[in-house]
């Protein structure tokens, strides 16, 4: 009977394990990994100590107690070289530096320059957005950060700019050249769009990717300029990973 529980428990740990690698939850499966693995060789390391068995037993411990603290176990990494668990990333333009939350899927912003510099989207009210909105309204990139902004923090807010303010609402006729004009020019900027850090190997980009697209494709509610943004920086980031691999 106990064989079998330990075997039923073996079996959802797996399934958890297979549900974050295929949703795309690298981040979540890896500290997973790394709780178990550190846990099991602590409560092996007491095991053994318990049977007298105590050079062994402290060698395990002192692996378990390193995946633990260090998230490492030798050149095995569990998470120590990767971002913290509210992973974030950064894409910016002339007016804003927008935060894309990993974990929640939420945008958050500031002020770069301007009228409003150095202020937070999220403080201003429904008149100073506007007046923001008509200030950056001559800069593509910017204003198309802004309305993926006000999609996500603001609901209903084109219909309450064209009732409040006069604001023409006819549908993103300038969408396809604003998603055109949001070229990622850098490999640092990609690095900043899906939240790596430089040297990122190819799988690392294809996960940070398509964890992103599964909150920011347009098809879940998300913004097609930052999708955009997002297909872009992966799509440089793989380039650059091959070119440098052939060097």
């Amino acid at each position: 009977m106990i064989w079998l529980f330990a075997a039923g428990a073996v079996a959802l740990v797996v399934a958890y394990f297979s549900s974050l690698f295929i949703s795309g939850e690298i981040r979540k499966l890896v500290r997973a990994l790394r709780w178990l693995v550190g846990g099991a060789m602590v409560a092996g390391a007491a095991f053994l100590g318990i049977r007298g068995q105590m050079m062994i037993a402290s060698i395990l411990a002192a692996g378990g107690i390193g995946v633990l603290m260090r998230g490492r176990l030798g050149p095995i990494d569990f998470g120590a070289g990767m971002a913290s668990p509210n992973t974030a990333s950064t894409v910016s333009s002339t007016f804003f530096s927008m935060r894309l939350d990993h974990d929640t899927g939420s945008v958050s912003g500031t002020v770069r320059a301007g009228h409003f510099k150095g202020r937070e989207l999220a403080d201003l009210s429904a008149e100073e957005c506007w007046a923001l909105y008509d200030e950056v309204s001559d800069d593509p990139d910017s204003i198309a950060l802004l309305e993926s902004w006000l999609d996500a923090n603001r609901s209903g807010w084109r219909d309450y700019f064209a009732a409040e303010f006069g604001m023409e609402t006819e549908a993103g006729a300038d969408e396809e050249k604003r998603e055109a004009s949001g070229a990622v020019n850098t490999t640092e900027e990609a690095y900043e769009i899906l939240g790596l850090k430089p040297g990122a190997t190819p799988d690392a980009i294809r996960s940070a990717h398509r964890a992103l697209m599964k909150k920011m494709h347009p098809d879940a509610g998300g913004s097609a300029f930052l999708a955009a943004k997002i297909n872009q920086a992966k799509d440089m980031l793989l380039k650059h990973a091959t070119e440098t691999r052939k060097r």
